[in-house]
């Protein structure tokens, strides 16, 4: 059991599945019923905070799956803001805009109680943006995973669907080397 996790989900999306940037290109999606399925409280001890990796498009899911997962959506944690290696904001990138093109990532906080901290918060100054450059195809930043060090020092801490391991984490994902080289059940 984990005092905190992380959850990078598989999400699907609807569009071409044959373009480059289509998630299904670079690694196995899950459904929409399958992500609701997985059961990411067995992860968790009593008390417990959860971040989600979401994307501007599946936003309203997320939460509908945070929720399915026995969780209660507490806010945005992180919001990341894509860079170029040379610090500025990238450009509008892919599929066509139903609304804007999107070129962030938001990591939603979600926590087994509805009140309170879930955790003692060691450092209060976090800030809430990132300002990073992307890397490859779903890699997030090591920043958020700083700062989420940052506030939870002593917490235990798992990452699921990881897809590289973490010092100090357990890192659960179908693409890490064994032994750690497990799928997520459902």
């Amino acid at each position: 059991m984990y005092d905190l996790v992380v959850v990078d989900p598989p999400w699907s999306y609807w569009g071409d599945p044959n373009k480059d940037a289509a998630a299904g290109k670079h690694y196995t999606c899950m459904s929409d019923d399958e992500m609701l399925r997985v059961d990411v409280r067995s992860y968790l001890a009593q008390r417990g905070v959860v971040f989600v990796w979401a994307t501007c498009p599946r936003m309203d899911f997320a939460i509908d799956v945070i929720r399915a997962w026995g969780l209660v959506y507490r806010g945005v944690a992180f919001v990341w803001v894509k860079t170029r290696r040379n610090g500025t904001v990238i450009g509008a990138q892919g599929p066509r805009a139903s609304v804007t093109k999107p070129t962030t990532e938001i990591v939603l906080a979600a926590s087994t109680h509805r009140r309170g901290r879930p955790l003692p918060i060691a450092d209060e100054s976090v800030a809430q943006v990132v300002l990073a450059p992307r890397g490859r195809h779903s890699e997030k930043p090591a920043e958020v995973y700083r700062r989420i060090e940052s506030m939870y020092p002593a917490a235990t801490k798992c990452e699921l669907f990881a897809r590289k391991e973490r010092t100090g984490w357990t890192c659960v994902g179908d693409e890490l080397s064994s032994p750690s080289r497990v799928r997520v059940s459902q």
